[in-house]
């Protein structure tokens, strides 16, 4: 009887010994590492390889997604004074930057949500109208940090340092040009002073924003901004941003649109008052789906409340800009963008004539599988303000997406 008592222990012990075994296997590197013994140590050194490269979630309720883009430029600019040069520089139409977005269901119908974006900084295409501007800044800077509230119903809620809602409303564009020049009068809103935030503040704020729900392709966005740029006045600007736009297709027609406005109280006119100032812009744009022929036109003008020494009745600056062209998967790797763009502006705070007429060139490549685009593109400005005689650049880049 004691014989068979000793065998079943014997039995027992074997299978509690092999249960602690495949249990110890179990266990985590962190609870593996406890026990002393070194013979996990590679398995917890992979784990630590694997961790080190690996976004991990703050905790399992709220997601994290990690996207961008890096795009850069190789060009060249002549800028009419006998003086060239080859540079490479950020793209700036699409500079490279980095999101950091989230969000999480707070209950049937709401969801919260933040959105965190670095945008590398330094000099950029755009900035470059004669040889010598480049430089070597490798600053990188937040352009956007905010949490929202979302009802599919009620639209959405936003609080934190975000875009006004009229930025890229002067940019919409059927082309095809997400590669290289992402708007529809590519950055003559910014040449003109008459972009998001812009009238003094820069493109960004730390802002309270509304944007409704699509409602029969319509959305409508209102935002406010209280921003003090004086050190010795406590009294703040008041920014104020709202813009309307559109999306549809009728049969074989696809138009995308959009007009804004902007305001502050604390603009500046010729004769240095403060006074109200505003900004108006917008832009159409249309395709056609089957063959993918498309033409976009934007215009801009910046409206001040005070006097105006040159001329009565004249606005301050304002431009306008059309751009056409094809949009098509000839090669079966990716669409081909091929357009041509035309655009004039004008600048009545100058007391030459102030006007710059720009016309350009130029072809996208996209390439699917990569997530890639490669461009290269020709412009040629007449401008009297900046330089004198003509500015020609050529543009070669590339932006692949993660």
């Amino acid at each position: 009887m004691i014989g068979g008592l000793l065998k079943s222990t014997s039995s027992l012990a074997i299978v509690a010994a092999a249960g602690m075994f495949i249990g110890g296997l179990a266990l985590t590197p962190a609870m593996a590492a406890d026990l002393g013994g070194d013979c996990c140590a590679d398995l917890e050194e992979r784990v630590a390889d694997l961790e080190a490269t690996t976004a991990r979630k703050g905790n399992r309720k709220v997601s994290l997604k990690i996207s961008g883009w890096v795009a850069r430029d190789i060009g060249w600019i002549e800028d009419g004074l006998g003086q060239s040069e080859f540079y490479s520089a950020g793209h700036g139409p699409s500079r490279s930057r980095i999101w950091f977005t989230g969000s999480a269901k707070m209950s049937a119908n709401w969801t919260a949500g933040y959105k965190l974006r670095f945008r590398a900084a330094g000099t950029l295409t755009g900035a470059i109208k004669e040889a010598g501007d480049n430089n070597r800044s490798r600053a990188t800077t937040v352009d956007q940090n905010y949490v929202f509230l979302k009802n599919a119903q009620l639209g959405t809620f936003v609080a934190g340092f975000t875009y006004a809602p009229t930025d890229g409303v002067a940019n919409i564009a059927l082309t095809g040009r997400t590669g290289s020049n992402s708007g529809g009068q590519n950055g003559w809103n910014s040449i003109a002073g008459i972009n998001t935030f812009d009238l003094e503040q820069g493109s960004s704020q730390n802002a309270i924003a509304y944007i409704s729900p699509t409602i029969a392709g319509f959305t409508v966005s209102v935002a406010w901004a209280d921003v003090d740029d004086d050190a010795t006045d406590d009294s703040g600007v008041d920014l104020w941003d709202m813009a309307l736009r559109y999306a549809g297709e009728f049969g074989p027609i696809r138009i995308a649109a959009g007009i804004g406005y902007t305001t502050t109280d604390d603009d500046t006119d010729e004769t240095g008052a403060t006074v109200d100032g505003a900004n108006v812009m917008g832009s159409v744009a249309l395709m056609h789906t089957p063959t993918g022929l498309n033409v976009a036109f934007a215009a801009g003008t910046e409206l001040d409340g005070g006097v105006n020494t040159l001329a009565a009745d004249v606005n301050d600056k304002q431009f306008w800009h059309v751009q056409g062209g094809i949009n098509q998967n000839f090669f079966g790797v990716g669409k081909t963008s091929l357009y041509g763009e035309y655009g004039e502006y004008d600048d009545d705070d100058v007391a030459t004539t102030g006007d710059t007429v720009m016309w350009g060139l130029g072809i996208v490549q996209n390439f699917d599988s990569a997530a890639t685009a490669l461009w290269i593109e020709y412009r040629n400005w007449e401008d009297d303000n900046i330089v004198d005689g003509d500015v020609q650049q050529v543009l070669a880049g590339m932006r692949i997406k993660f």
